[in-house]
């Protein structure tokens, strides 16, 4: 009989990486893996683009290791980059020529910012403790009810469904695309659009990593329609035209009219 620690081993092995093909091991985005009793967990490497493929890789990882028997809880994690810098170009922390001064609070500020202040409402050294809500015994757990939902099946590691990329520029917005065709002849899309903020000619600088906004979005092959789409974004039509040309959408018949 395997041990937890060689399943989990052998698990991660046969998880793919969609971009490289190659295993998770192989591809070197296990930077480590701990097994205490029943719960496991996995430590990713930074994610070398977008976080939000780290984010479903950790539900594939959740859900292939937390099947294994003996398992009870899976824990994936990955270092958070430092975005912010003092304006030198260095990360915070790694500059030695700069120093951040802190304002300074007057008594009460300060007084209402000490741990443990409200403690009745939930507040303690800890921070605020969780709202509760409906969960199973094992949120993370694959789900085998009634009724199917096809979304938590996609599974950007998973070889043997249909995925792939693409990138769109529309005016002066890059559309980056990821897809994965479920069986049920249904496409699930991310799409993640960027640009530059814009120089008025003023004190501003450009930011570094310019707009962001991520849409999501399901395609029915049959019906040929977008049935669902959700995301930050305030008008959803280019994200619409982008996922189209990207995937080389294309209506299957005209009506021709008399």
């Amino acid at each position: 009989m395997l041990t937890i620690e060689t399943a989990v081993s052998q698990r991660l092995a046969s998880l793919r990486d969609p971009k490289s093909k190659g295993d998770l091991m192989s591809a070197g985005l296990i930077a480590d893996v701990e097994v205490d009793a029943s719960v496991v967990r996995v430590e990713l490497t930074p994610p070398q683009g977008d976080a939000f493929q780290h984010d479903a890789l950790a539900a594939a990882i959740k859900r292939e290791i937390g099947a294994l028997e003996g398992v009870e809880r899976v824990r994936v994690r990955w270092p958070k980059a430092e975005t912010a810098s003092c304006g030198c170009g260095q990360p915070v922390g790694t500059c030695e020529d700069h120093s951040v001064s802190l304002p300074v609070l007057d008594p009460n500020t300060a007084r209402l910012q000490q741990a443990g202040i409200a403690e009745d409402s939930g507040f303690g050294e800890g921070g605020p403790e969780p709202l509760a809500s409906p969960e199973m015994d094992l949120p993370d757990e694959h789900w085998t009810g009634w009724p199917a939902v096809p979304q938590w099946e996609i599974d950007p590691a998973n070889p043997a469904l249909n995925s792939g990329e693409a990138h769109v520029r529309i005016d002066a917005w890059d559309f980056e695309i990821w897809w994965q065709q479920h069986p049920d002849d249904l496409t699930y899309v991310a799409i993640q659009a960027m640009s530059d903020d814009p120089v008025t000619g003023g004190p501003e600088r450009k930011h570094p990593i310019g707009r962001n906004v991520v849409v999501n979005l399901v395609y029915d092959i049959r019906r040929e329609s977008v049935v669902a789409v959700y995301g930050t974004a305030r008008d959803f039509r280019p994200f619409i035209e982008a996922f189209r040309i990207g995937c080389g959408i294309e209506p299957r018949s005209q009506e021709t009219k008399a």
